[in-house]
């Protein structure tokens, strides 16, 4: 114990406060869950829902242990109030991304400029597939174009696996740096 009775008694509310809202919890948590699930038809929702409802009991714990009685059908109104708020809140967000979604002009692309598109990144890559040194475009090539494993690359190459990961990682890193 310190010296300070205020800070004494401070810390003995706050172990009898934690060791209360602890037994409520234990008490009505599984009940409250099942009750706020009915309304918004999720677990995770409604554990939210609850682990709030208790943080705010526990920062107004004196209002709440003073309800006696009275604290389940407390409970029971405030996990319905928060149930229906956040019914409300889920509400309004599904309304506004409604109202973006018909705000926003089409946007079309027509086969023609998809086409061209898909024809100037084409030939971006293999631009960029072409500035790689000779032996590095080679590896790339086998391993891309034609699907051979390092293994195979190596062994067709004469070359040691290892080389041909660095010579991949290398190109890699070049071609990701250009494009």
């Amino acid at each position: 114990m310190s010296e300070d009775p205020v800070t004494d008694l401070a810390e003995a509310s706050t172990r009898e406060g934690h060791a209360w809202l602890e037994q409520v919890f234990r008490d009505h948590y599984a009940e409250l869950c099942t009750f706020v699930c009915r309304y918004v038809r999720s677990d995770d929702v409604a554990e939210d829902i609850l682990q709030d409802l208790f943080l705010s009991m526990w920062r107004g714990r004196e209002r709440w242990v003073s309800a006696g009685d009275a604290l389940r059908p407390l409970l029971y109104v405030a996990a319905r109030n928060r149930a229906l708020d956040h019914l409300k809140h889920r509400k309004v967000r599904e309304h506004y991304a409604q109202s973006v979604l018909q705000e926003m002009p089409e946007q079309r692309v027509s086969a023609t400029d998809e086409a061209v598109l898909v024809r100037e990144v084409r030939e971006e890559i293999d631009a960029a597939i072409q500035s790689l040194p000779e032996r590095a475009r080679e590896i790339f090539r086998l391993s891309r174009e034609h699907g051979l494993t390092y293994r195979e690359i190596a062994e067709r190459l004469g070359l040691s696996i290892k080389t041909v990961e660095n010579q991949m990682g290398r190109s890699l890193k070049k071609l990701r740096a250009r494009l």
